[in-house]
């Protein structure tokens, strides 16, 4: 390990409003047991509103609760951060600075005092969950700064649902990212709570970005209506949970964390692609279609994805799918998702052997075809998606993202943003491979009004992504259905994905196989995630304009 840092995430007990009292002791008495562990920690990270509480009720209640003054609050975590030489981060009430566009109104903010006491860093939540925008003002800035030997960049919450949130701060530097959060979620058993950032939104901000991220979160039920999910944990630049919390009871989690593991995005960024991304949420085609009527009775399909091993031979990979999809058309199916062929041979069997075959099967069977697979011409090898129906190719897309296998196998990049097709299905985006791990793509289809977005993918390109947790996140977070298609390996699979992020569909791991679901048009035009939580309305591009830069040294 070559550049430590001991982190010790507090995962506090939930106290209401009306017990700030209490839980301001309780947080206090946590941050002098951790600073007493050993090793000792570099970073210690609280919850989202540690102090005074996450629901407030009112901003009258609020202000009749008697809660501690700022200046108050922060002198004592910045004496307490100097007497024990560990920075702290923890999710802190303020009221807006004067002169600030919050000024008068309440801010949900992590606040980050260096091992001396001094502020190293403030960051203000953005994307305002449920009622938080009834009493707070949302962020718009998302600054990169030094803990420790650490560059660090802070969130609270559900700015993780936000790509473009994390995403801002790993292109500003950021190595480590932490959130102080307030999960919430609901089940007959405590220990046996999750919640989506859980399962798969934290993992997917870690590998899409690179980045090491922390995060603690409350532990118990909060005014007999909110119930957090616990879970505080520490996750690695590859998505995995490296060291985590329990759901039902409060405690600490430490971990030692290399910084040097954090190594960036697992593809180059291409700013000079994403235009659609920048495109303002309520100007966005996918917030009028949200507006447009839509007769019910029509607007359902089903849908299919395979996972396939593509052989050797075009004879053999051509059988095997038509076997798939004629099973698939006398179900039903209208669309079938089949994985990239390609994956890093830039001699696998290309578009001059299997386009004419695979036409040919779309007008026998009816269905829609999208497939990923080499295309050569005029001397350059690129991996291209193919929509095809009807006896013929509807759209293809020139895969714009590569891996470092991808670029050392000899493939070439393509040069234009994917599109989106409208079909009797609906709008379908097509993602190619690799660019399904770059946020500002998907985004960008989703803003064009991609209802489905059918993603040829390959475990091999880059075998260390779990492609059930990426298409979950791109799902989640678009609020469209992703059809997902890979190999049959663990990191590999099919998936048909809600617009939830909720799993409709998936394949059997090493089997080549597919599954199918039925989707409605509806739920993807139906872009929120709670009462007054929109990701694609409410979203402000002017604030991420870094990911629009294209200057030399944009990671």
């Amino acid at each position: 390990m070559t550049r430590p840092f001991t982190v010790a995430l507090l995962q506090l007990r939930a106290f209401n409003l009306a017990q700030h009292r209490e839980a301001w002791d309780d947080l206090l008495r946590h941050i002098d047991e951790a600073a007493a562990l050993d090793p000792h920690p570099d970073l210690i990270v609280l919850p989202e509103a540690s102090y005074p509480a996450y629901f407030l009720h009112s901003r009258a209640a609020y202000d009749a609760a008697g809660v501690l003054p700022d200046t108050e609050v922060v002198a004592t975590l910045a004496e307490r951060a100097r007497r024990h030489g560990s920075a702290i981060a923890i999710g802190l009430v303020q009221h807006g600075r004067p002169g600030s566009p919050a000024e008068g109104m309440l801010e949900n903010a992590s606040v980050v005092f260096a091992a001396d006491g001094t502020l190293a860093g403030r960051t203000t939540k953005s994307f305002l969950w449920h009622f938080d925008s009834v009493w707070f003002a949302p962020g718009t800035r998302y600054p990169v700064f030094n803990v420790g030997a650490a560059r660090v960049g802070a969130i609270v919450c559900a700015d993780a649902r936000l790509p473009e949130v994390t995403r801002a701060l790993a292109v500003g530097g950021a190595e480590l990212i932490i959130d102080c959060t307030a999960w919430v979620s609901s089940g007959r058993d405590a220990s046996a709570l999750s919640t989506p950032q859980v399962d798969y939104v934290i993992p997917a901000r870690a590998i899409e970005n690179g980045t090491w991220v922390v995060a603690a979160d409350k532990a118990g039920v909060e005014a007999d209506t909110i119930v957090y999910a616990g879970r505080s944990g520490v996750v690695d630049p590859r998505g995995r949970w490296v060291a985590q919390a329990p759901s039902d009871r409060p405690g600490i989690v430490t971990h030692t964390l290399d910084l040097d593991e954090a190594t960036g995005p697992p593809v180059e960024r291409v700013p000079n692609l994403y235009a659609d991304a920048s495109i303002a949420g309520e100007r966005s085609r996918a917030t009028t279609l949200s507006r447009e009527s839509l007769v019910i009775a029509g607007a359902g399909s089903r849908v299919a994805v395979a996972a396939i091993d593509a052989p050797p031979s075009a004879v053999d990979l051509v059988e095997q799918v038509r076997t798939l999809v004629r099973a698939l058309a006398a179900q039903g199916v209208r669309l079938v998702v089949l994985p990239d062929l390609a994956g890093t041979d830039a001699q696998a069997v290309s578009q001059r052997e299997l386009l004419p075959l695979l036409e040919a099967l779309t007008a026998e069977a009816g269905v829609l075809l999208a497939v990923l697979m080499a295309e050569r011409t005029g001397g350059e090898t690129y991996k291209t998606l193919y929509l095809i129906g009807g006896g013929h190719t509807l759209a293809s897309h020139r895969q714009t993202h590569l891996t470092a296998p991808e670029r050392a196998a000899g493939f070439a990049a393509g040069e234009a943003a994917p599109p989106v097709v409208e079909t009797e299905l609906g709008y379908i985006g097509l993602l190619a491979g690799s660019e399904g791990l770059a946020p500002e793509v998907a985004r960008g289809l989703k803003l064009r009004g991609a209802e489905l977005i059918a993603w040829c993918a390959n475990s091999v390109t880059a075998p260390h992504v779990s492609l059930r947790t990426m298409a979950r996140a791109r799902a989640n977070e678009e609020r469209a259905y992703v059809i997902a298609a890979g190999d049959t390996s663990e990191a590999g699979g099919g998936f048909v994905i809600d617009p939830t992020g909720a799993v409709l569909a998936e394949t059997i791991v090493g089997r080549a196989m597919a599954m199918s679901a039925d989707v409605h048009r509806m739920l993807a035009r139906w872009n929120q995630m709670a009462p007054g939580t929109d990701p694609i309305r409410d979203r402000h591009p002017e604030a991420f304009g870094i990911l629009f830069d294209a200057a030399p040294g944009a990671r």
